[in-house]
């Protein structure tokens, strides 16, 4: 095996790769002048500036010449960076469709620029505003857009007879860069005109190629700027309302986060008496299986600029203020007479602190710490009345340190730590990584790998377990391969601060794919892979399952796509995870899938998503299906709405029930879920908007039978028979009105209503099961919640650094 991977390495890397275009560059012209932001473009410095052109396509047709002409022009002075852009079109013909803030993907043209100031050709600030001048930022890492950073910056749109114009002002507080003297940074524009679904950029980016930051033209002329003090506080006020089953209470509440950059390249943010709750209920689901669900991070603190953080899921956020780590044993020491009246369902988070940056020499730092407070459920005596309380959850520290060193050609060596430390009555977790990419040059092939080692303290003994990771890979060009495998022990538990689904696997894996950029005959581009998969058990070291699977998907001149997707595990699997006991498997049969999808042109008012999907069973009775409906209207360039509907049917699956005396018993059921939502918003201006997101999911599990385990993994009658029936629910309505009122600055006004439910009752009529839904105690909460930005260069505008 050694061996061979060397020769595939060494293949890799002797191949000759294609020459690559050469890069563009610009030169920014320095003022003293004040420029104002209005998207006319007047001032004199404008009209002097170097202007550049000649933008090339991604799509329609790669690496020819945008249909429309767009000039761009940079200025900067002792505080900001200005960008000006002439967008020649026809006014009548472009679309403007309105959106909130950070969503550019709407109906709408927009133009772009991203800055690599550090010029390491893997990261980048992203700035964006659409032709109805909403504004989209966004941090990158090769072409990994997180969204979720924001920042202050100007910009201001305007319509012309030629086309429409945009003005932008990037203050040097939003952006890091080396303490140089002479600047040279990575640059490039890009271009959207959404009739035509034209993406075009100023320096070539090749489809096949892999990364976006990398492909890149250059930016040369900025000398002599200093960092400013970046110094930002913003305090909040928020009021809620929240009812219960007829109980009402009221809360208000003032906190405060602060950034802070302590020089050029690292920035602290701290929150101070943290307010998350106007955060999003979860999309709950009914969980069968013997894997975690994870949900998406969605307090503001915990996805706001966490990108350096987010490596080989060691830092999954939701841990923390979680679930209190000894929730389910409150229940180990009741006495007959005792009760639970209180056992919380989360941890109360004391405060949260993040700093991160990349100095000079291309290295990312990230140091992220937060402290949660004790948790305790309260047990009441039932006779006397007197209550306790338990402890569930210490005061726990977690800590992460990131250190990422940005190489040549798009590669890196990173090293990642997470430790969590709990006062008492607990243990203890340290998880470490070692991750790395190297690439040759053109970024044509590539050698990716990762180690990891987690440790759990207990008193007396440590729990140790590892996990390793290699990849080598063609990842440019139309074709691509990667051959990669993975091990992970069965004592590798990253959990305490990271997710991981599943430990004690290895697996082998060949994809390919083959991709068509370029129209032909009736096609806009064509994807095509297919992989084998080969997974084994590490612990004890037998074979787990074989799988085929594929996938096509054509996107025609039109815009009508259509794609379809298929796996096949041609041998019986075995599955260890099932039976929820170590050493023992049930044997999976082989199983054959198929799923196909259309969707139809998002740029006509009414548009369409279909997905259908079957799966059959080399078993009798044993099949699923499902398929989804989800049509969209816009309205207008104003109102727009979404609505989707699932259905999913499971005959005759089987699964976990119960353990009892180690006999091992699953049940056959039958499992069926429907899902409808609808989405909706009214943008009012770009800067004030209302969404609503209504969500109702309803899904049961019937038992028809059940089956004891046997040794081999096969399935046995028994005469057990306990009711396992769950039929589960969960109704959810958010409706948000935002309103930004000054950069930084916003007030929202957050509506929430939540209804859950799960019992053994099986409901078999829809609509019967809605009303007896509604008929449930539901959580009504309606708050107010005003932020506002206070930045050091804005008050004492006379500061000019540190």
């Amino acid at each position: 095996m050694k061996h061979l991977l060397f020769i595939i390495c060494y293949w890799l890397f002797a191949c000759t790769a294609w020459a690559q275009s050469p890069k563009k560059s610009l030169h920014a012209t320095n003022t003293n002048e004040k420029i104002i932001i209005d998207g006319k473009l007047e001032e004199r410095e404008w009209q002097q500036a170097e202007k550049t052109t000649g933008f090339i396509q991604l799509a329609n047709h790669p690496g020819e010449p945008s249909i429309r002409n767009t000039e761009v022009s940079i200025l900067y002075d002792e505080s900001a960076v200005y960008i000006g852009a002439m967008l020649y079109d026809q006014p009548d013909s472009m679309l403007k469709q309105l959106s909130a803030r950070d969503d550019y993907s709407n109906n709408t043209d927009y133009f772009g620029v991203l800055f690599d100031t550090y010029h390491d050709k893997q990261n980048a600030a992203e700035f964006i505003v659409t032709a109805a001048g909403v504004q989209t930022d966004a941090r990158l890492k090769a072409d990994d857009e997180d969204f979720s950073w924001n920042t202050t910056w100007l910009s201001k749109v305007t319509v012309t007879k030629d086309g429409w114009v945009v003005e932008m002002k990037i203050p040097y507080v939003s952006l890091r860069f080396p303490a140089n003297t002479v600047q040279q940074w990575g640059i490039n524009f890009f271009r959207s005109i959404r009739r035509t679904r034209e993406k075009s950029y100023w320096n070539k980016v090749e489809p096949q190629a892999v990364g976006l930051v990398n492909q890149s033209g250059i930016l040369e002329g900025i000398h002599d700027i200093k960092e400013p003090l970046r110094l930002s506080l913003i305090p909040y006020a928020s009021s809620y309302i929240n009812n219960y089953n007829a109980h009402t209470d009221y809360s208000v509440n003032g906190g405060l986060d602060v950034k802070y950059g302590f020089n050029e390249s690292f920035t602290l943010d701290m929150t101070l008496i943290p307010d998350f709750g106007q955060t999003r209920f979860d999309n709950t689901v009914l969980n069968l299986s013997p894997f975690e669900v994870k949900y998406d991070e969605r307090r503001y603190f915990f996805t706001e600029g966490i990108d350096l953080f987010n490596k080989n899921d060691l830092f999954y956020s939701r841990r923390i203020g979680g679930s209190p780590v000894n929730m389910s044993k409150a229940t180990d020491n009741l006495k007959t007479n005792e009760v639970i009246t209180d056992n919380p369902v989360t941890s109360k988070l004391y405060n949260a602190t993040k700093i991160s940056g990349r100095n000079s020499n291309n290295l990312g730092i990230g140091f992220f710490n937060a402290v949660t407070a004790p948790t305790y459920a309260t047990i009441k005596d039932t006779i006397t009345g007197v209550e306790h309380s338990t402890l569930t959850n210490p005061l726990t520290n977690y800590n992460v340190l990131v250190l990422d060193q940005a190489l040549k050609n798009n590669s890196y060596i990173s090293f990642i730590n997470t430790n969590v430390n709990r006062q008492k009555e607990s243990y203890n977790a340290n998880v470490s990584a070692l991750l790395f990419r190297f690439a040759d040059k053109p970024n044509k092939y590539a050698v990716e790998g990762a180690v990891d080692m987690s440790q759990l303290y207990f008193n007396p003994h440590t729990d140790v377990g590892y996990r390793y990771n290699l990849s080598l890979a063609k990842v440019s060009g139309n074709y691509t391969c990667n051959l990669r495998s993975r091990t992970i022990s069965d004592g590798f538990n990253p959990n305490d601060a990271g997710y991981l689904d599943r430990n004690n696997y290895s697996y082998y894996i060949f994809d390919q794919n083959y991709n068509i950029y370029k129209p032909f005959g009736n096609v806009f581009r064509m994807y095509n892979s297919f992989s084998v998969d080969y997974f084994r058990i590490y612990n004890p070291g037998v074979f787990q399952k074989l799988v085929f699977d594929g996938s096509n998907t054509v996107i025609l001149k039109n815009y009508f796509a259509y794609g379809i997707s298929w796996e096949v595990l041609p041998i019986k699997s075995n599955d260890y995870y099932e039976p929820r006991t170590a050493g023992r498997f049930y044997k999976y049969p082989e199983t054959y899938f198929i799923s196909g999808f259309i969707s139809t042109d998002y740029r006509k008012k009414f548009a369409y998503d279909i997905n259908v999907g079957a799966r059959l069973y080399n078993e009798k009775g044993r099949y699923y299906y499902s398929w989804s409906v989800s049509p969209r209207y816009r309205f207008n360039d104003k109102l727009s709405m979404i609505y989707s509907l699932t259905y999913e049917n499971s005959l005759n699956n089987v699964g976990f029930v119960n353990n009892v005396h180690d006999t091992i018993y699953l049940g056959i059921r039958d499992v069926q879920t429907i899902t409808n939502s609808l989405r909706g918003s009214y943008i009012f201006t770009n800067k004030m908007s209302l969404k609503l997101d209504v969500r109702h999911y309803w899904s049961q599990a019937q038992y028809n039978d059940f089956k004891s385990l046997n040794a081999d993994g096969t399935l046995s009658a028994t005469a057990y028979n306990n009711n396992h029936n769950v039929n589960f629910n969960s109704f959810n309505v958010f409706l948000m009105y935002i309103w930004q009122f000054a950069p930084g600055s916003e007030v929202s006004i957050v509506y929430q209503n939540a209804i859950f439910s799960s019992g053994s009752a099986i409901t078999t009529n829809y609509f019967d099961n809605v009303n007896n839904t509604f008929r449930l105690p539901q959580t009504n909460s309606l708050s107010l919640k005003v932020i506002y930005y206070l930045d050091y260069q804005s008050v004492f505008p006379k500061h000019k650094g540190k």
